[in-house]
């Protein structure tokens, strides 16, 4: 706030001092104009005197009398002495030039305006960006620190009405997401308590067989193997037990809900090259966009870009950085995306387990990640009734994303 009110004051005495600056250029020009007048008139007097006439006072703006000097005649006005060719002197009174007030009255007039308008612009920014501003110029660190139950007031502002409600919107979302990973971590936590108990059990019995075994308590074939077929029985409860738990750890982990709309496949697409256009370049990477037939495809917006995104993310990633190419094809009722990229080092044996979820294929030694984004891309596909999937393609790797037309 300090710094605001001191560029305000900075900003009106810069006005004050081109106001100041303009009165006196105004004046100094109007006395250089007065000046040159009545000197312009008894120029004109003094030339026609030495040329023997004696002019007519009316006929000059500045020149009031012209009479033959009288030494004893007291004159209180401003006059000068000029001889005539014949010898006469002449006394010739002159009025200097008046100050014309109204440029004066003018440019103070359009400053004062200026300086209204100035104060208008400047408490219209305020209120309308700087104090919305400063209303949510906390809100993202209390977000980084965790406090997701601080609402955002709703400002129906034009400029900062939808980062508002987004901003709300961000907040409820990180909060939803926070309880359900709370919530699904309460769950683990019981599911994993819940079947350590029960593995005890069959793990108890197995003891129990092994150590009548080993010590020769059985004292007939028949008792060895129903004591082996016990422990057969619970090695299948345990593996029953395991699979359960690698089944729920596989479960969903994150919300990836999915909305029910429409959208045209160009607003996608333009959005996409607009993000990486420079992107690429800056690599000098050959980014080709073939060209297509527009039409409407079915789901959501938004997380078709974010498959298309997460495409784009991996060719950076893991291709050589010579061409990234996008091309389109229709198969039945179906748009097909692919983003091709050059310098493909995935070997064509791991290409069923790369969609699988924490899967980091054996080409993503040097490079961050966590292998997450083509899970995410299958599981947004499939909710959006479409699928995606990957071929090697002699030198390239080329992901497909099939979108389900309207």
């Amino acid at each position: 706030m300090r710094y605001q009110k001191r560029t305000i004051i900075i900003v009106f005495l810069l006005e004050a001092l081109l106001a100041v600056g303009s009165n006196l250029l105004i004046l100094y020009a109007e006395r250089e104009s007065e000046d040159l007048g009545y000197r312009v008139d008894l120029g004109r007097v003094r030339q026609s005197l030495a040329e023997g006439k004696v002019p007519d006072a009316a006929s000059f703006t500045y020149v009031t009398e012209i009479q033959i000097y009288d030494p004893e005649r007291i004159v209180n006005e401003n006059y000068t002495v000029y001889p005539h060719r014949d010898g006469t002197l002449y006394r010739i009174i002159y009025k200097e030039g008046q100050t014309h007030f109204w440029p004066i009255l003018m440019i103070n007039g359009t400053w004062l305006l200026v300086m209204i308008l100035t104060a208008g612009i400047m408490i219209y920014i305020y209120r309308k960006i700087v104090r919305p501003f400063r209303t949510v110029s906390e809100f993202p660190v209390e977000l980084s620190k965790g406090n997701l139950s601080l609402p955002v007031k709703e400002e129906k502002d034009k400029y900062f009405g939808r980062f508002l409600w987004g901003m709300d919107m961000l907040r409820e979302k990180l909060e939803a997401d926070k309880n359900d990973r709370l919530a699904m971590e309460q769950e683990k936590k019981t599911l994993i308590l819940t079947m350590s108990h029960d593995i005890k059990t069959p793990l108890s019995a197995i003891k129990l067989y092994n150590r009548a075994l080993s010590e020769n308590l059985y004292d007939s074939e028949e008792k060895k193997k129903e004591a082996y077929a016990g422990i057969d029985r619970n090695l299948k409860e345990l593996e029953k037990y395991i699979e359960e738990i690698q089944n729920t750890a596989r479960e969903d982990f994150m919300s990836l809900s999915v909305s029910d709309g429409e959208w045209y496949l160009s607003e996608v697409m333009d959005s996409l090259e607009k993000l990486y256009r420079e992107k690429t370049a800056e690599r000098r990477t050959r980014f080709t966009v073939e060209a297509y037939q527009n039409c409407l495809i079915r789901g959501d917006r938004e997380r078709g870009l974010e498959v298309l995104q997460n495409l784009m993310e991996n060719a950076l990633k893991y291709g050589d950085g010579r061409s990234i190419r996008i091309s389109f094809a229709d198969e039945e009722d179906c748009r097909l995306v692919t983003v091709e990229n050059s310098g493909c080092t995935l070997p064509e044996r791991e290409l069923p387990n790369i969609f699988d979820s924490f899967y980091r294929g054996s080409n993503s030694k040097d490079q961050k990640g966590s292998g997450l984004g083509l899970y995410i891309c299958r599981r947004l596909m499939q909710a959006m009734d479409g699928e995606v999937f990957a071929e090697v393609r002699d030198d390239s790797f080329a992901v497909t994303a099939v979108f389900r037309k309207r």
